[in-house]
């Protein structure tokens, strides 16, 4: 199994027992601005052929999530995308 590599998530690595971290150093990434938020809805809802009235809603709730300094990361975003997608269905 030398070929397979191994990509673990965690919320928080700190909660991981030491063996594990031995093993799998942690990689620790930073939290998204809300710039790279609104970009990334605009190329995923362009991908998924989205209005761009549905594109500039999810944005301007991610920019407004983020004004009010509230932690919005790429999974919310997804998941406000496939909202967005399901109601123009």
């Amino acid at each position: 199994m030398s070929w397979v590599g191994w990509v673990l998530t965690s919320n928080n690595y700190r909660l991981l027992p030491e063996p594990l971290l031995s093993r799998c150093p942690p990689v620790r990434l930073r939290e998204l601005t809300a710039m790279e938020l609104s970009d990334f809805v605009r190329r995923e809802g362009a991908k998924r052929h989205l209005s761009s009235i549905a594109v500039q809603a999810v944005t301007e709730a991610v920019d407004r999530t983020c004004q009010y300094g509230m932690r919005i990361d790429l999974r919310i975003a997804s998941r406000l995308l496939q909202r967005a997608e399901d109601l123009e269905r």
